[in-house]
């Protein structure tokens, strides 16, 4: 080919070629060769490699030393006097020319020209092989999840009963079953936007007794966003959220799967548009407070107005060492009562875990309600075991005190199996024991 036919053949296989000159020279050009169809190969086939003395060689070292390659394996071996692949060649010359005569708005050197028109086929070959990789990698990419997007469940289900259960007046089996997603993502890295369903025919799924419910349908139950406003202050705010989300403090590690409730006055799952503003300190102490408008997740209804219902402010100030803490809480909405209480947890090292709690709630036009709550854990052949005493609320008496016990058995990691056993006395039928046993089957991932 005459130089004039090779200076218009060069612009045309540059404007292919560029695009690819910076991952090219990344590339494992062996690998990608090797992709190449039986035809492809057969038309380089009868050249050898590149060699210390070539015409090439001698002209890859002078364009890599006058344009600034890329430095890699490639332009190591050149300086070294060692061979160059055809492909690694190929390569080479497109990382030139992307970086030194095209960067620079340059036109083409002769030994540019004569270069992209002798290694003109592997350059083809590598850039149909990279474009397939990377439509490969995007086709792959394309239904999954944001890389900083995390997915986390929890399913949960039961079968058990209550007898003489005052409710129904019947001791039947029950089989009751809670599913609950979180989609957590992160934009830098140290926020956190959360979005939360649930789905169940229980309030919880040892209360036995369907008696309140999610339902079938996956509900939105939670929707906020959290951010670092400093370094140890944190913000959480959104449309609808728990009350307690965003409080720093730990007020109990007693079983989640327990039938007994630590603080439901000061501490329980109201939700609404809330924000909370958190603390947490260098020695452990921490602290936080949190504003709720419990119907202002209706959309009709208004914020700080007379159309939001109840306007609930949380407080707390807490503890976190490394064997115990605690946390102090208190509760004042706008109307018909206000609520505290106090919650303790202590882990000594080769010793059962206890938790305790205390609360009150002060009702303006009723009498006042007391909670307490006294569980331990420890471990115990291949699980843990619990133990509970506490109040119940909303028995026959309104307030009774409950016992009980559940081992909780890993059957695998994210697979449980635990049997649970409580006693509620003299609230039952007649006036008798109401004794529950439920066997739970849960899964987290």
């Amino acid at each position: 080919m005459k130089l004039f036919q090779q200076l218009l053949v060069a612009p045309a296989a540059l404007g292919l070629f560029a695009p690819i000159a910076a991952n090219a020279a990344e590339v494992n050009i062996n690998d990608v060769a090797s992709y190449s169809n039986p035809s492809e190969q057969v038309a380089t086939s009868q050249f050898s490699d590149v060699v210390p003395g070539d015409w090439a060689y001698t002209a890859l070292q002078n364009l890599s030393a006058s344009y600034g390659c890329v430095d890699n394996a490639y332009t190591q071996s050149l300086n070294n006097g060692q061979a160059l692949t055809r492909y690694e060649a190929a390569a080479l010359v497109n990382a030139c020319l992307d970086g030194g005569l095209i960067a620079g708005g340059e036109g083409l050197t002769s030994d540019a020209v004569r270069l992209t028109d002798e290694f003109g086929s592997e350059m083809a070959i590598l850039k149909g092989r990279i474009d397939g990789l990377e439509y490969k990698v995007n086709e792959l990419s394309a239904g999954a999840f944001s890389s900083t997007t995390s997915l986390k469940g929890s399913v949960n289900f039961n079968v058990g009963a209550l007898s003489n259960n005052v409710v129904t007046t019947d001791d039947n089996l029950h089989g009751n079953y809670e599913a609950k997603y979180t989609l957590s993502s992160s934009f830098t890295g140290q926020d956190n936007l959360v979005t939360k369903f649930e789905m169940g025919n229980s309030e919880k799924v040892l209360k036995i007794d369907p008696e309140s419910s999610v339902g079938d349908s996956l509900t939105l139950t939670d929707v906020y966003y959290s951010f670092p406003a400093t370094d140890s202050i944190q913000v959480s705010f959104g449309p609808k959220m728990d009350r307690d989300q965003g409080l720093a403090g730990t007020s109990t590690i007693y079983g989640e799967k327990s039938y007994l409730e630590s603080l439901p006055f000061s501490l329980n799952d109201e939700n609404g548009v809330g924000v909370t503003v958190a603390y947490v300190g260098a020695g452990g102490f921490n602290a936080g407070i949190n504003y709720t408008g419990l119907q202002g997740k209706d959309a009709t209804r208004g914020i700080f107005s007379d159309e939001d219902g109840d306007n609930l402010i949380t407080a707390q100030i807490g503890y976190d060492g490394d064997t115990f803490g605690g946390t102090f809480n208190y509760l004042e909405p706008d109307s018909t009562y206000s609520a505290y209480g106090f919650g303790l947890y202590f882990t000594p090292e080769n010793f059962p875990s206890i938790s305790a709690s205390y609360d009150i709630k002060n009702n303006d036009d009723v009498d006042n309600e007391n909670h307490f709550l006294i569980g331990s854990e420890f471990d115990l052949g291949p699980g843990t075991l619990g133990l509970g005493i506490g109040t119940v609320n909303s028995t026959v008496d309104a307030e009774a005190t409950g016992y009980e016990a559940y081992y909780v058995y890993n059957v695998a990691d994210g697979v449980n199996v635990t049997p649970t056993v409580f006693v509620l006395p003299e609230q039952g039928e007649d006036g008798d024991s109401a004794t529950g046993i439920a066997v739970t089957l849960g899964f987290k991932f």
